[in-house]
């Protein structure tokens, strides 16, 4: 019986470590600070009229897509 219980034993740690290695790759992999867009100078125009540039297109680009999809598979004739 205490065969089962040293390999159950093993096997609870191995897992535990792994577990832990792989907490620790991920706060490597996902932990670095979020960049703050709106920290970047915001008194520059050409990155403030840029970034409304961009949204603009594609918030039309994603409406097209959509219409063209909806009337391409779903509202054919």
């Amino acid at each position: 019986m205490s065969n089962i219980e040293d390999r159950h034993d093993r096997a609870a740690k191995r897992a535990r470590a792994d577990l832990e290695r792989l907490q620790a790759q991920s706060e490597k992999l996902l932990g670095a600070p979020p960049v703050d867009t709106n920290a970047a100078e915001p008194q520059d125009w050409t990155e403030v009229w840029g970034r409304r540039i961009g949204i603009l297109l594609g918030t039309c680009a994603a409406i097209y897509v959509i219409y063209d999809l909806l009337t391409t598979y779903i509202f054919t004739p």
